[in-house]
């Protein structure tokens, strides 16, 4: 329990799993005074809806979680600015406008930022996965130019489960009339979905197949505007889409927390710092050290609830909740149309009858966080 509550609560972050913190205050759950929420942006759009945006399936608003409103439901301050450092000794954050806001505990759920690897330097158009906002707007405009020209090639590198649903969903909304348009896919040299069971691999690489994807194995290497594979293929790329993997945000390397070898913050089991005790991390930016934790939505979600009781914890007194992330999580890809691949384990199962039931989820999601009945009705 925390002797000095007078600074209160900083929420880093609109992630899924603060969400959950809102709720809980939203709801008499949690009492926390003096809480503030951090976003660069009010608007909260959810990552398992994007495919199904670039698809077409959903307008933007549909996918987005208001976070300036969700504060006020919970009675929280909400502050539209980034934070560009934080200093854990002093427990102080600096924003983007200037200001500097002192706390007394700290709850950080950022996200990640995109590693380009090799790709840094590309020097054609390139769509980046984060933020989604401006990821939504950049592939607006790429579209737009297809539409124009009448034929482009469009290049998305990592074939992890976010490569492969952005290049089925780009290949489905491309294939309308007016958009003569290729997408491929690049993976790395451990093929597509590596970590997942091989029915899984099997059923996706069938969609992909199904919807004209090139796919190539071997890694993406940027050569001015062209996509190097391996040795000896170069890919014209008039746009390239980069789900390559997350590095940690470059802010963090002088926050004085203790941190991995590869700059993600090290929590233990309740998700909390192993450096310094008032501050918890959750989503992409934390790292549990000898835990198999995935960096992965579906943990962020389930870690929420267990967050705002350990939140709850420091400031009130009470027991530690720890969070056991699941063996097998259940995984939905999304497949372009509306189409989806269920993995569950070694288990796996496609159709149409899955996508409506991801379609469910997802709208529930966005309903749960927000008021109005905006996102009820199917397209």
């Amino acid at each position: 329990m925390l002797k000095d509550k007078g600074s209160g609560l900083a929420l880093v972050g609109g992630g899924h799993a603060h969400l959950f913190v809102l709720e809980a205050m939203a709801q008499g759950r949690l009492r926390i005074p003096h809480t503030v929420l951090i976003s660069p942006s009010r608007w909260q759009y959810y990552s398992g809806m994007l495919p199904g945006l670039m698809a077409g399936h959903y307008r933007v608003e549909q996918c987005r979680i208001d976070l300036e409103q969700l504060a006020t439901r919970a009675g929280v301050r909400f502050i539209e600015q980034a934070v560009v450092s934080l200093d854990a000794e002093v427990q102080s954050l600096c924003l983007s406008g200037g200001g500097h806001l002192k706390y007394a505990l700290a709850s950080l759920d950022v996200g990640s930022e995109t590693e380009l690897g090799d790709l840094v330097g590309f020097q054609g158009r390139l769509i980046g996965v984060k933020p989604l906002d401006k990821f939504h707007a950049d592939w607006l405009s790429f579209k737009d130019t297809l539409q124009r020209r009448g034929y482009g090639q469009l290049v998305v590198a990592g074939a992890g489960a976010a490569g492969v649903e952005l290049a089925m969903a780009a290949a489905y909304a491309l294939a309308a009339p007016g958009h003569g348009a290729r997408v491929t896919l690049v993976a790395s040299e451990h093929g597509v979905l590596p970590g997942f069971a091989s029915g899984v691999r099997k059923a996706v690489m069938r969609e992909l197949t199904g919807l004209g994807v090139e796919i190539y194995t071997g890694g993406a290497a940027a050569q001015g505007n062209l996509i190097q594979v391996g040795r000896s293929t170069e890919l014209h790329c008039d746009a390239l889409i980069a789900a390559t993997g997350a590095k940690a945000p470059y802010w963090l390397r002088s926050s004085a927390l203790r941190l991995d070898s590869e700059g993600f913050i090290e929590v233990d089991a309740n998700h909390r710092s192993l450096s310094h005790p008032n501050l918890f991390a959750v989503g992409d930016i934390a790292s549990r050290p000898g835990s198999p934790l995935m960096r992965s939505g579906v943990h962020s979600v389930r870690a929420g609830p267990v967050l705002a009781h350990n939140l709850g914890v420091l400031m009130n007194g009470g027991r530690l909740q720890p969070f056991h992330p699941r063996a097998w999580v259940l995984y939905l890809i999304s497949c372009g149309a509306r189409r989806a691949v269920a993995s569950w384990g070694p288990f796996a199962f496609a159709g149409d009858w899955v996508w409506r039931w991801k379609d469910r989820i997802d709208r529930g999601f966005i309903a749960r966080f927000s008021s109005g009945g905006e996102n009820s009705a199917l397209l």
